[in-house]
């Protein structure tokens, strides 16, 4: 009979010895490449011992705290990167703002420059007429008065 790799493979560990050994078995099913017949094999062959599981236990719970570890790790990661991505977010919402801005800028700009000229033109005619009221106030101001003592 002739297969190439197994259809399914499963393992049994069989009854402890006096010894406290234990043999387990990885066996495998076949079917034939020739007649389509099924057939078991054994794969591999170990012995346990109760110290060797203990052992095996032991490296288990390790990785397990281990892989906690980097899950509280990873869950803190990705909360800072929740947070910058809201940052961002909020961030790029402002950008948007900006052509809007500029195109409110590009249209007060006229207006503004319309408006400094308006003062100009008020300054220059405020000009000579404080001129005049500072040239004539002083000449026309009465002098004051002497108040006389009373007897």
């Amino acid at each position: 009979m002739e297969a190439a790799n197994p259809v399914k493979a499963w393992s049994m560990i069989g009854k402890p010895s006096k010894s406290g050994e234990m043999l387990q078995l990885t066996v495998g099913l076949y079917e034939c490449i020739n007649c389509k017949k099924k057939f078991r094999n054994v794969i591999g062959k170990e012995t346990l011992t109760i110290k060797g599981i203990v052992q095996k236990i032991k490296a288990l719970e390790e990785k397990v705290m281990e892989s906690a570890k980097k899950r509280a790790e990873l869950e803190e990661k990705v909360k800072s990167l929740e947070e910058e991505k809201a940052c961002l977010l909020a961030e790029i919402e402002a950008l948007k703002a900006i052509p809007e801005l500029e195109a409110k800028i590009s249209a007060l700009e006229p207006e503004i420059a319309k408006l400094k000229e308006e003062k100009k033109a008020l300054e220059e005619k405020a000009a000579p007429a404080e001129e005049k009221t500072a040239e004539v106030a002083p000449a026309e101001a009465p002098a004051p008065a002497e108040e006389k003592p009373s007897e």
